[in-house]
């Protein structure tokens, strides 16, 4: 019996196109057990209903986990030889256009700032409770929708789980549970909310941690390097090359309030086996136990003997480095620059008066009157942008960007050593300690849009835009630093103010601010995590044959393992975010829900992708196709 696993993007808006791929894995097992992790305990359904909770909406997945024997093929080609006939798993990818419900959960909470504010206002020291239709309101369409797509006696039994990310993080746990509590109250009470299998525990907020660990499940399943069980998928025995990159890799995202970044950390020698510096690898090939050890005539067996999996290694959250940086998202970052450009002038006009005027007099005529025009260098010259009060004035100073950027991405200032492969030098982002990078790298969610409008705009830069173009989708972070100016310096109103539209994954809205964007992102793979300047280890990504790399697909897989008595899902499962890691911005309530940009789905993707990430990561991919 094989898993189809059948993903059903259910937005509001709908388009007449969908994406279908195939990819080669082994079987999971038909049979489901029951969980103590979150999951329903009724497990009849073969849907499961999983929503990402953005900072700037939800977005409804529906998987189907639905056995079938109907589609057989031999794999003789891809193992060694006499081997069995193996099923073939099917993915089969349809979405229904390319957004979402555009309300925020998180709209629907107050940040600490607020909450202080309101106590001090408020003789009763007592929050207006929430209004639980309103909160449940904007994600009834959705469930309609959901309800068309799944068969009617499935509803009671197919679990519901809305997982929230960073906006929610930003809120205090009790302000979470306030908004969470009332989406819940909301949905069971509207009757023609039909999935009432749904349960409250399954609505929280997923740790950044987790978030990560998902998104490289989900990278790893869709490259066909593990199964629906999480386990390692053997590699072809074609050739050592094939071998060498037939490995797991690390996955990078992006969206508009944090950063996540998972991999398998290099130093994690008690858990993997590293076959080179570059390739990591969680499931070494190793004999079989001293008293089954066969003669010195006879081929040695391993875990992938003769194509047929024994004692088959799985991933787990335990074998990857995780971390989330809140307030990193490119929102959240691009708030921090702008308050503090303004702060700094604030405190230069003020020193430039004093020395003006020691005395402190009066004097209506002094020539330094704050004009409230600041130098913005992170946005193209001549874009203007009001910001508290201040005008933030475009230069399209590109080094002084850098250089602003750097100052707001805490880290030590560590030179690369090209010699020494087996430097376990601590990187530090944020005041967290992460091992060296090594291995391969998908990059999604807005580390593909941002950059890959990089590779549009830079067009002034001729050779850096050659060069940046020849390398995509997997360029060196020094192609990409080279190819910033040609970006940051185009002059807003003679120039690049035209190009709206021309970007497929750029909006009109998010058009100005794509310099600070992509300059922080470079800055953040080189200074932050450590990404070699001469590194070609990350691919930039939003499709792979159709399919979208984000981390609710990891999500269902993980619990796809775990009712099937696979694997454990962590504790850290529902963990809400540390405190510690909520920012400074936590505090500023004007700096969070407003212009946000973190989900910019859209249908197309960049013809060279299928190609390329065939090349890098050693696996047969069907020509990337745009649906």
């Amino acid at each position: 019996m094989t898993t189809n696993c059948f993903l059903l993007n259910l937005i509001v808006l709908l388009s007449p196109w969908s994406c279908i791929s195939f990819l080669a894995a082994e079987s999971a097992s038909a049979t489901t057990t029951t969980n103590g992790n979150g999951v329903n305990d009724d497990n009849n359904s073969p849907y499961k209903i999983i929503f990402d909770g953005g900072s700037t909406g939800s977005r409804l997945h529906i998987f189907d986990y639905s056995t079938t024997s109907d589609i057989n093929f031999n794999i003789d080609n891809n193992y060694a030889s006499n081997k069995p006939e193996k099923k073939k798993k099917t993915i089969k990818c349809v979405r229904r256009g390319s957004s979402r419900a555009d309300i925020p959960l998180s709209a629907f909470g107050r940040l600490p700032s607020e909450l202080i504010n309101s106590d001090n206002n408020d003789n009763n020291n007592t929050p207006v409770p929430l209004n639980p239709t309103e909160v449940a309101a904007h994600l009834l369409p959705l469930f309609e929708f959901a309800a068309n797509i799944i068969p009617s006696q499935y509803y009671e039994s197919t679990g519901v789980y809305y997982q929230a990310t960073a906006g929610m993080r930003l809120l205090e746990e009790s302000e979470q549970d306030a908004v969470y509590d009332a989406l819940y109250q909301g949905l069971i009470d509207d009757q023609s909310f039909v999935f009432r299998g749904m349960q409250r525990k399954d609505i929280s907020t997923l740790s950044g941690e987790m978030e990560a660990y998902y998104g490289a499940l989900s990278a790893n399943y869709i490259l066909g390097l593990i199964d629906t069980e999480l386990r390692v998928l053997p590699p072809n025995e074609e050739g050592e090359e094939n071998q060498q990159h037939h490995q797991t890799v690390g996955a990078l995202d992006m969206g508009g309030s944090s950063t996540q970044i998972v991999y398998i950390a290099a130093n994690n020698k008690d858990k993997i086996d590293i076959a080179t510096t570059d390739s990591p690898t969680i499931c070494p090939i190793t004999p079989p136990p001293p008293q089954q050890q066969p003669s010195s005539s006879q081929p040695q067996q391993n875990e992938f003997n003769d194509g047929v999996i024994e004692n088959t290694c799985q991933l787990s959250d335990e074998h990857f480095f995780s971390t989330s940086y809140l307030s990193y998202g490119v929102d959240q970052f691009r708030e921090r620059l702008w308050g503090t450009l303004v702060e700094e002038y604030i405190l230069s006009v003020g020193e430039k008066r004093n020395n003006n005027n020691p005395n402190n007099d009066d004097d209506d005529d002094d020539d330094t009157c704050d004009a409230k025009v600041i130098a913005n260098p992170c946005a193209n010259k001549g874009f203007e942008v009001e910001y508290n009060g201040y005008t933030l004035l475009g230069t399209g100073n590109t080094k002084e960007c850098i250089r602003q950027t750097k100052r707001l991405i805490p880290h030590p200032e560590i030179p690369y050593d090209d010699d020494d492969d087996d430097d376990d030098t601590e990187w530090v982002v944020g005041g967290i300690e992460h091992p060296k990078i090594r291995g391969k790298f998908l990059a999604m969610s807005l580390y593909f849009f941002s950059l890959d409008s990089l590779r549009v705009f830079s067009q002034p830069d001729e050779e850096a835009h050659v060069a940046l173009n020849q390398s995509w989708p997997n360029p060196s972070i020094d192609e990409l630093y080279k190819a910033l100016d040609g970006l940051c310096s185009r002059d807003w109103h003679g120039d690049m103010a035209l190009q709206e539209g021309v970007h497929a994954f750029t909006r009109a809205e998010v058009l100005p601010h794509r310099c600070l964007e992509t300059v922080y992102m470079v800055t953040l793979l080189k200074d932050g995590f450590g990404f070699h300047p001469s590194s070609r280890d990350i691919t930039f990504t939003f499709l792979v044959d159709g399919d979208e790399v984000e981390w609710t697909l990891g999500m269902a897989l993980a619990m796809n393992a775990d009712e099937r008595g696979s694997t454990n899902i962590n504790s850290n499962f529902y963990k809400h975010e540390e405190e510690e890691q909520r920012g400074d911005d936590s505090n500023n309530p004007n700096e969070i829900m407003n212009n946000t940009i973190e989900d910019e789905t859209e249908d197309q993707f960049h013809p060279q992708g299928g190609s390329m990430l065939s090349q890098m990561f050693g696996v047969t991919l069907p020509p990337t196709h745009c649906c």
